[in-house]
């Protein structure tokens, strides 16, 4: 069963993502991320969310690769239409 991952983004790259050029995230892998998981992104800014949100699939998982710090994953990442229902 996936999970849903509650997570803060900056601005610049929420624009990114919800506009579709950032497919990726880099993340510390403290929550056990796997593929199928969705990841609800919302805004913050200033210390505090904005109220925008994207949600996004996980699609791949890169990790323990050269030059890659352990611990650390990027997840490929694909918009889900509609958000969460």
């Amino acid at each position: 069963m996936p999970k849903i991952h509650d997570l803060k983004i900056l601005p610049t790259y929420f624009d990114d993502v919800a506009k579709g050029r950032k497919t990726f995230e880099l993340r510390f892998d403290d929550r056990g991320y796997f593929e199928g998981d969705l990841l609800l992104l919302r805004e913050w800014e200033n210390g505090t969310y904005t109220g925008r949100r994207v949600v996004v699939k996980v699609t791949y998982i890169l990790k323990g690769f050269d030059g890659l710090k352990d611990g650390w994953v990027i997840l490929s990442i694909k918009r889900v239409k509609g958000g969460l229902k």
